[in-house]
Parts: structure tokens; sequence; C-alpha cells
């Protein structure tokens, strides 16, 4: 008796101890993993888009930028050249408010200042602590930066017209008046301010007068009478004085339109559209720098430890049909000048002829040697090709494949051989000097040979598969392949194509029954792994310890049952099993969860004597008589009642759950075996034993025995499914 007792005691103790090895791997298989969220930047232009400044800033921020992986970007354009008034700025700021405030930004990119001086000024209420990068700054102090610089840096675009204009004096040692065109803008007052700092060194020896605050027209007259000794430095003219705009493409335009003294400028955006040159500013190196710092911080780079480039990357840049038009002379220029427009000196232009023809004098030479030796071979070459042809018409004619020759240059049947006209079911006459398209040979016409560019660049291809539609409409599947050849000087491509229907058919007959054989190994394995669930083991198990207290009768047959169900669930092979120990499995199950529940589950029974020893698929009804209770019947305060039918009906075993629980809403119950209803409503936590359910009643007996469920709300749910007989006293499933 004391060993009896001892020896289920260690049964509990091992059991146990499997529920929990159970559970810890489940648990480690269930971990979550996440995905890397996106960084997002936020580029933000004080101009409009179409300035050529401002769109030369965008696409080199935007060119570093998608070299990156996982950023998002988020461009605005403040457009001030247009309009600034304080109404403005101030629906700009409600309006990035309303837009980006529940958006969290990686790091911030500003161009020039007036984007600069909106984001200082709203930064903490609009972008707190978000890392910001600045270009196209002219007048940049450090002071304003400094409690903020972990948050602020970036490059200051310093144009240079100091440099700019000593070179165009330099180049142009006559000049006695330099004439500046600026406007009232923003941006024209920020150049007046870099103007009157740099201008007295040359207002000593010069004269230098300004036309800014003008209408266009009489800006264009002053300019149109400049003369011989006039020197014009361009800055910004982008609104007159009567507010119309003008972009930076317009104003140059106009104003080179009517110049006829030299014209210098500070941008490059200016260059190959009138002006000489000069030590130009690019908004493609303010874009990029910028955009480079902004990736560094992304990358973990603290703010801090990126210095603000104060130095702008400038270059000597220039036209030469400027130059030319104005007599300067290239050697003039400052060292390593970049120069625009120039054409191919009259060395460079013709150095190729001469070694071209000391090459083909080379040539000739050769080929008149080799000439004497081919007239030679020509007639055994002869002799060889004839015998090669008369091979080929045989092979072309009497070939199972069919062949086709079709002229290169415009696609049109040469000629096909008998097999091709015995399986499309053209004859010669539909087909010679016609295109595959023409007769509809292909089913997709891109795949023609004149659009292979692999074909054209190998001249030949090999073994394609593809579709051909025949004369009748069929579609075959046929293997392709061509080679380039010269037929009487005419490049041509001959095609061998190969029927694989059948072949293919075959294939895919064979790898539909091993789709459908796998599906029947996994839909068991999975089955059989839904069968026990962690939290079913540890409710089973709670219950066995308080009736050990309570009810040590009780607790020893539910022990039993549990036992039972590992047994049958672990056992279980591929074989069919009675519907009696179907029944019993089912019992074992029903006798644990009426324990913990009790009165509220009520379980009948209504099966035929005579269908107890059909064999079926083994755990095929517990899952149904689990979902029944856990999603039909626990839901109701007051519990309910299960019924499970067997019996014959018109040659079959129909097996039936019925419960008279919560039911299923009719739009969830049409998508109920879907893969996108998984784990909600009806199908939550046992959704998957229910579906391999589904899947195995399928794949062993056809589509005529998948469940099927039929359920009203707070009225009930039946599941049922049917057998032939005639399968129910096979050995195997």
């Amino acid at each position: 008796m004391t060993a009896s007792i001892n020896n289920r005691r260690n049964a509990v103790i091992c059991l146990i101890s499997l529920c929990l090895s159970l559970f810890i791997i489940l648990a480690a298989f269930a971990s979550p993993s996440h995905a890397e969220d996106k960084k997002r930047v936020f580029v933000l232009h004080s101009y409009h888009k179409g300035l050529a400044w401002t769109d030369s800033e965008d696409t080199s921020i935007q060119s570093v930028l998608r070299k990156q992986e996982n950023i998002e970007v988020y461009t605005e354009y403040m457009d001030t050249k247009r309009v600034a008034d304080a109404r403005h700025y101030a629906l700009l700021t409600e309006l990035f408010r309303k837009k980006y405030g529940h958006m969290k930004f990686d790091v911030i990119i500003l161009s020039d200042e007036d984007a600069y001086d909106f984001v200082l000024k709203h930064h903490d209420s609009l972008f707190p602590k978000v890392p910001v990068v600045f270009c196209g700054v002219n007048f940049f102090d450090a002071s304003m930066i400094e409690s903020r610089r972990d948050y602020y840096t970036g490059v200051v675009e310093a144009y240079d017209v100091r440099n700019t204009i000593r070179t165009a004096l330099r180049l142009h040692p006559d000049t006695y008046r330099i004439v500046v065109i600026n406007d009232r803008s923003a941006t024209g007052l920020a150049n007046k301010k870099i103007l009157n700092e740099v201008m007295p060194e040359f207002e000593k020896r010069l004269k230098v007068i300004y036309l800014e605050d003008l209408d266009m027209n009489d800006l264009l007259k002053q300019v149109k009478n400049l003369t011989h000794g006039d020197l014009i430095l361009l800055m910004t003219f982008n609104r007159d004085h009567s507010g119309r705009i003008f972009v930076y493409d317009d104003s140059i335009s106009l104003v080179a339109k009517e110049a006829s003294v030299p014209m210098y400028g500070v941008w490059d955006f200016y260059l190959g559209k009138g002006i000489v040159g000069g030590m130009l500013t690019s908004g493609v190196d303010q874009g990029r720098v910028a955009a480079e710092m902004a990736v560094r911080i992304m990358a973990g780079e603290k703010v801090r430890d990126i210095p603000v480039v104060t130095q702008s990357p400038n270059r000597y840049m220039f036209d030469f049909e400027q130059l030319r038009r104005f007599a300067v002379s290239s050697g003039n220029l400052p060292e390593n000048s970049i120069i625009i427009n120039r054409p191919v000196s009259f060395y460079e232009e013709h150095k190729l002829i001469a070694w071209t023809a000391a090459t083909i004098i080379a040539v000739l030479s050769g080929l008149l040697v080799a000439l004497l030796i081919n007239i030679g071979q020509r007639k055994k070459t002869e002799l060889y090709l004839r015998s090669s042809e008369e091979k080929f018409e045989k092979i072309f004619r009497f070939s199972p494949d069919w062949i086709a020759i079709v002229r290169l240059a415009d696609g049109r049947y040469m000629d096909v051989n008998d097999a091709f006209t015995t399986i499309t079911g053209y004859s010669r006459e539909e087909v010679i000097g016609k295109t595959p398209v023409e007769i509809g040979i292909y089913e997709n016409p891109e795949e023609r040979y004149e659009l292979n560019e692999t074909f054209l660049r190998e001249g030949r291809t090999k073994n394609e598969e593809l579709n051909y539609r025949m004369k009748s409409g069929e579609l075959r599947i046929v293997q392709r392949s061509g080679e380039l050849i010269v037929i009487n000087g005419e490049k041509c491509v001959v095609s061998i194509v190969r029927d694989m229907t059948g072949k293919k058919m075959a294939e895919q007959a064979m790898q539909e029954s091993e789709r459908i054989r796998k599906l029947l190994n996994e839909t068991q394995i999975k089955m059989l792994q839904a069968q026990i669930k962690p939290h079913f083991l540890f409710n089973a198990i709670t219950a066995i310890i308080n009736y050990t207290r309570t009810n040590p009768k009780t607790a020893a047959e539910l022990l039993v049952n549990l036992a039972e169900i590992f047994r049958k669930s672990i056992n279980t092979g591929t074989e069919n099993v009675t519907l009696t120990v179907e029944l019993e499995h089912c019992e074992n199950y029903i006798g644990i969860e009426k324990a913990r529940f009790e009165d509220r589950i009520d379980v009948k029974y209504d099966i035929d004597p005579t269908v107890l020893d059909c064999r079926v698929p083994p755990l095929i009804l517990q899952p149904l008589v689990e979902n029944a209770l856990k999603h039909g019947i626990l839901p109701r305060e007051k519990g309910g009642q299960i019924i499970i039918n067997a019996y014959k009906e018109d040659g079959n075993l129909r097996i039936s759950v019925r419960d008279n629980g919560v039911g299923i809403d009719q739009d969830r119950l049409s998508t109920l075996f879907s893969d996108n209803v998984l784990g909600t409503g009806f199908i939550k936590g046992s959704g998957v034993a229910l579906k391999n359910v589904n899947a195995r009643l399928v794949g062993i007996y056809g589509p005529e025995s998948a469940l099927v469920v039929e359920s009203l709300l707070n009225q009930g749910t039946t599941v049922s499914f049917h057998i032939p007989l005639s399968e129910c006293w096979r050995a195997d499933g």
C-alpha cells in the first residue's frame, strides 16, 4: 500500500515538472520581437520650391538622406520671399503645431535665415529637445546658440564678396565704377550689411553705386545705359519696388539681356546664365554638409561634438562664354578655378584624327598581308559553308522542335519549319513576312527577342521559359533558345522552341501532391501541439491541489483524467481511433473542467450505439467541445449546456457539438477560418486548434467534410462535420 502511494506521489511530481517545463518552452517561443523604428527628419526651407538656391539645397539634402535606411523626410517651405509679415509667421506656427505636434522628429534641417530665426524662436514650443542643423545662414552669431549647443549646429553660408570683387578688378583693370544690384527683401537687407563691411575697401579708389528698391523696368533702363568701365555685382533682385516677385533665373535673365558690361556674383546658380563668375557659394555644398551632419546625429553622435562649419565651402568658378565675350584670358584666373562651357581645344579636337590616321595606315598594312592569306583560305571556307548549309537545312526541316528564322531589323519571319506549322496551327503563308506580335504568338509581347537586352548584348539566349499562344487560342508552356546569326548579310535570329506543357503539368501535379502531403503532416502536428495548453494544465493542477485538501477521492479521479489526457495526446499517432476512444478522451477533459466550474457546465450525449465502433481521426472531437465550453458557455454568468451528437445520416457519420452559449456575430462568422481573424472573438486562444481540425478533415476526406458552423447571438452555436461511412472502417485516416 505504501509503495503504491509513493509511486502515485512520484507520478504527480513528474507530471508537475513536465507541465512547468512545457510552460517555460512555450513562453520562450512566445517572446515578442520589436522592429526598429524609422528615423524622422524635418526639413524646413525659408523660401519657396522653384527658387534655384532652395532647390539646390533641397536636392543635395535629399540625395544624402536617400542613401540611409529607415528614414522618413518631411519637407516644408515658409515662402518668405513672397510673404513675410507677422500674420504669416503666426499661421505657420499654428500649422506646424497642428501638423507635427504629435510627432517626434530625430533631427531638423533648416535652410537660410528665416527658417533659422523661426525655429530659434519656437524651438521649445514646437520641437522641444530636437537636434537642429542649419545651412545657408549668412549672419551667424555664435552667442545666439551658445546656451543651446547641445541641440544646434550647422554650416554658415558666408559668401565671399571681397574676393569676388578683387578677382573681377584684376581681370578688368580698366574698371572705374562698380554697380551693385540688390533688392530690399530680407535677403537683400542681409546682403547690404555685408556690403557695408566690404565696400569701403574699394570706395577709396572706385565709384560704387547701388541700384536697389527700383521697379524692374527702371532697373533694366539703368543697366542698359552702363558703358565700358562699369562692372556689375549682382546680389539678389527677387522683389522690386512694386512688390513683384522674381525668381533668381528670371531676374538674371532680364538683367543679362540688357547688360553690355561684365557681371559678377557670389552664388553658383547665376553661373552659366549671364555672370562671368566669382568666388561662388553653392547651395549644393550647403545642403550636403548639413545633411551629413544630420546623419551623424542620427547615428548617435552628440550635437555639441559637431562644430559649426564657419568656413563656407566656396570655389572660384567662371563661364567660358563670358570670359571670351569680355576678352579675359583663362591663364589670368585664380589657381584651381572651375570653368564651365569650355570647348575642346583644337589640339584635343584633332589629336584623335592624327592618331587615328597613323593607326589606319598600320592596320591597312596588316590587312594587306592578312588579305593575301585570306584569299587562299576563302575557297576552303566556301566549301565548308556549303556543307554546313546542307546540314542546317536537314536539321531545320526535320527537327521535332519548332524552328523559326526571324529578321532582327524588323522582327519578321523569314522561314519556319514543318514542326512550327504542325504545333502552332499556323501555315507558312500566314507567318512569313509577319512579326510574332502580328500573329499574336506571344502571350507577353515584351518577351520577344528584339526587346530582350540580354539577348542583344550577348547574341544568344538559352532555355528561356515563357508562354506561347497557338492559333486555336490554347496557351502552351515552352522552352526557347536563340542564336544571333548572319544570313546573306542580314542579322537574323534562329529560334528553337520545345513544347514543355506536358512536363510542366506533370511537375505541377507532383508539387501539388507534395504540398497536400505536407499540409496533412503540418496540420496533424499543429493539432497535437494545440491540445495541451499551459493555462489548461495550470488550471487543472490547481483544481487537483485544492481537492487534495477537501476531497482526496475527487482529486485522485481528476489526476487519473489528466493522466489519460496526457497519454492520449502524447502517444497519438496518425492511425484513426474508434469513436468510443475519442468520446472517452472528451469525458476526461470534461471531468476536469466540471471539477473546476461545477454546476455551470452540463454536458449531454446523444450517441447512436451503432456508430461507436466507427473510426475517426484522433483528437478531432475534444477541441470542438473545448471551444464550445470556453467561448460559448463560460462567458455566460450562469453557464449552460453542451450536447454531443453522433449518428448515421445519408451514408455518413454525422458528428456535432451544440451549445446554448453566447453565439457568434454574423460578420465574424463569415470570416471564421480566415487568417486575419486569428486571435479575435470566437477563435481567440483555441483558434489554432479549431482551424487545424478543419484542415485535417479537409485534407483527409475532402472539402465536403469541412467544419460547418451555425450560430445566433445569445442563442448558441453548433459545430458539425460528417465522414463517409465507407471511410469509417479503415485503419488509417
